[in-house]
């Protein structure tokens, strides 16, 4: 392995990145997580037309639109799936 460069994408999992988890973690705060399912996506917040101001941002946005998808959560922090499963009893 020595004088072979490889990215930090092959050190993490499908879903995760090294620049969230490690170089920053303010970013979590785009991550929704379902209250019922545990699944994630980022928050619909950083597609404003304004969130991209600054660097940070941008890179924020950059790596959360490719690790993840846009994920919506309701007043009871439920993805729209468990919603309508929930909601239909």
């Amino acid at each position: 392995m020595y004088g072979e460069e490889m990215s930090h994408s092959k050190y993490t999992k499908r879903g995760n990145s090294l620049y969230i988890e490690k170089w920053n973690c303010s970013a979590k705060k785009y991550i929704n997580t379902c209250a019922i399912c545990g699944h994630k996506g980022y928050s619909p917040v950083i597609e404003q037309k304004d969130f991209c101001d600054s660097l940070e941002n941008k890179a924020i946005y950059e790596e959360l639109i490719r690790i993840l998808r846009k994920m919506q959560l309701d007043e009871l922090g439920r993805c729209k799936d468990c919603a309508k499963v929930q909601d239909s009893r």
